[in-house]
C-alpha cells in the first residue's frame, strides 16, 4: 500500500532543505520520495547563503525552475540577471549556466528540478 501523507511547511525542519525527490535529503521509505522530480522550500534564508552556490548548468534532460511566493530573487542565466517576483515563476532549461545572486530580505520560495539532478548530472563552471 503507498502511503499518503501530507508535510507541513509551517514545521521548522521541512524549511530550506529539499522536500521531495532522493536521497540524502529525502529517504527511500519517505512518502515524499521520488525519483522523477525535487522540490525545495526556502524560507527567510540568511543574506549571502545562497549566493555561496557556485554558477552551474544541469545536463539533458534536467529543467529547473523557480517559484516565488514572498520576496524577490535574482537569478543570473547565462549572462543576464533575472528578477523573479511574488508569484512569478522562472523556467531554466538544461545546460543553461545559472546562479542566484541576490534575494530580499524576506524571501519564500520553491526551486523545482525534473527529473532529479544528482552530482554527476549537476555541472559547476
Amino acid at each position: 500500500m503507498v502511503k499518503v501523507e501530507v508535510l507541513n511547511l509551517n514545521k521548522p525542519e521541512n524549511i530550506n532543505r529539499w522536500i521531495v525527490g532522493g536521497p540524502p535529503q529525502v529517504p527511500e521509505d519517505s512518502p515524499f520520495y521520488s525519483t522523477q522530480i525535487q522540490i525545495a522550500y526556502v524560507k527567510n534564508i540568511q543574506e549571502g547563503v545562497l549566493d555561496k552556490e557556485p554558477e552551474h548548468y544541469h545536463t539533458s534532460p534536467i529543467e529547473e525552475f523557480y517559484l516565488v511566493l514572498k520576496g524577490t530573487l535574482k537569478v543570473k542565466v547565462e549572462n543576464t540577471i533575472i528578477t523573479i517576483k511574488p508569484m512569478q515563476i522562472l523556467a531554466i532549461p538544461p545546460k543553461k549556466r545559472h546562479k542566484i545572486v541576490n534575494h530580499s530580505q524576506y524571501l519564500q520560495y520553491f526551486t523545482i528540478r525534473a527529473p532529479i539532478s544528482t552530482e554527476k548530472t549537476k555541472i559547476e563552471v
